[in-house]
């Protein structure tokens, strides 16, 4: 008889480093890289990207991009990015290279990386307005600095509108990150800007940030990522930022952000005005007693939300987070200028509604001439901005109008939709824009109702 003794092992994995990323250095060659795919951009023409077997720079397909004339309903632009889900390291190269041409001469908004399309990309790299023609070309973006791109999901984008109303199509080949070593004396710079924020507000990131580099004897210029930048207050007991790189204001005062690209000093600064909190609300708004099936909801405790896409969107001057008071929420907006609010991808069918209710609380003082202005917008049947059947109507709001508006108590917008009559169409209802001078409101409640 034999007797196997079995005896168990377990894997002593402690001590082991993390899996690396995927260092593949090829977007598209002939085909899109392993596990990249393509993303439209929001109201872009989605069906936009082609292949082609006619148009190629090298090997035997390239990638085509069909930019929509004006008015045509499938979208106002060309955009889109080859997205890998998992992420690359790239930290061994220094540019992303690729061919282009186009099929008239035409200026490209912008041609970069870093944009995964999630809406939380940290390091965008983009050149914008790269006129093309006819020719083939190779187009070269620098990498500001590679050590960042250990796990990077945004492999390259584009976007691209009409040329005086008529579309036309651009063609992209051999798009490959590389080592070029020909790329050299990064000069990083800030737009000068001042910042007023509030004791414990936070900040991850800046506009207006760039560099320039020497590519192969020649200057180019991308638009970067303020991420790419490590940042240093003058004083951390107004301004601090931790190992992430997150500022945060933790006093009141006066502070300066100067800023480094790697070793390098960046032209330009920050200055951060830091103010004591203002007052904020300590009771809700007034709850709404509409039933519930003569009401549709985008914000508000009492009823089903519908989808929201951005409480704030990119081309908005705002910034906005939630504020709680008990268990009911609210929108705080803060350093308003104009805040986006976008539901384009389920708009609202308001045809059977009567009012737009929204209740709002502010700090700032509502004496002339503060103004606090609602704009509706319907994409129309098209659904989509720009498609030639939009239409849209702003109010305005005073110490002087009903309702008027007053400091530090909440008021109560109920406002026909008749009033709104400009917008000629509320069944594709894809936007609502809140502006003024309050620069810190307090929403609440933002209903249609009948």
């Amino acid at each position: 008889m034999i007797i196997l003794s079995l005896s168990s092992c377990e894997r002593d994995i402690t001590g082991l480093d993390p899996a690396p990323f995927p260092d593949d250095p090829e977007v598209f060659m002939d085909e899109f890289g392993e596990g990249i795919q393509y993303q439209a951009f929001l109201n872009s023409k989605y069906d936009a990207l082609e292949m082609d077997a006619i148009e190629y720079y090298d090997g035997d397909r390239s990638m085509s991009f069909i930019v929509p004339d004006a008015n045509d309903p499938s979208g106002w632009f060309a955009g889109g990015a080859l997205v890998h889900p998992v992420g690359r390291d790239l930290t061994q190269y220094d540019a992303l290279t690729f061919w282009t041409k186009a099929s008239m001469p035409a200026e490209v908004g912008v041609f970069g990386f870093g944009n995964d399309n999630s809406g939380t990309s940290k390091y965008t790299v983009e050149m914008p307005d790269v006129t093309v023609n006819t020719l083939w070309k190779k187009v070269i973006l620098p990498i500001p600095l590679a050590s960042k791109l250990t796990r990077e999901g945004g492999m390259f984008h584009l976007a691209a509108s009409h040329v005086n109303g008529h579309g036309y199509k651009i063609w992209v080949d051999e798009v490959r990150f590389e080592h070029l070593g020909t790329i050299a004396h990064p000069r990083p710079v800030i737009n000068n800007q001042t910042i007023t924020g509030e004791v414990g507000d936070s900040l991850t990131h800046f506009s207006g940030t760039r560099v320039t580099m020497n590519v192969a004897g020649n200057d180019v210029t991308v638009n970067m990522s303020s991420h790419y930048l490590t940042f240093i207050s003058s004083n951390d007991t107004i301004v601090s930022v931790d190992e992430e790189g997150i500022i945060r204001l933790v006093g009141p005062g006066t502070a300066v952000l100067s800023a480094k690209l790697g070793s390098v000093d960046a032209e330009g600064s920050v200055t951060i005005i830091s103010k004591t909190p203002p007052p904020a609300p300590e009771t809700s708004a007034p709850t709404p007693t509409f039933a519930s099936e003569d009401v549709i909801s985008l914000f508000c405790d009492e009823y089903p939300n519908v989808s929201i896409d951005t409480w704030s969107a990119e081309w908005d001057a705002a910034n906005v987070e939630d504020y709680t008071i008990g268990s009911d929420t609210l929108k705080k907006y803060y350093n308003l200028q104009f805040a986006g609010i976008e539901f384009t991808s389920s708009p609202i069918d308001a045809s059977d509604m009567t009012h737009f209710h929204l209740d709002m609380w502010t700090p700032n003082s509502t004496s002339p001439p503060a103004l606090f202005k609602i704009k509706l917008v319907d994409f129309g049947a098209d659904g989509v901005f720009g498609g030639g059947d939009d239409s849209e109507h702003e109010l305005t709001f005073s110490a002087g109008t009903n309702p008027a508006l007053a400091t530090e108590s909440w008021v109560r917008f109920d406002i026909p939709l008749s009033q709104f009559t400009g917008m000629t169409g509320k069944n594709h209802i894809a936007q609502l824009i809140i502006s003024g001078n309050p620069n810190i409101v307090y929403i609440d409640n933002i209903l249609f109702h009948k």
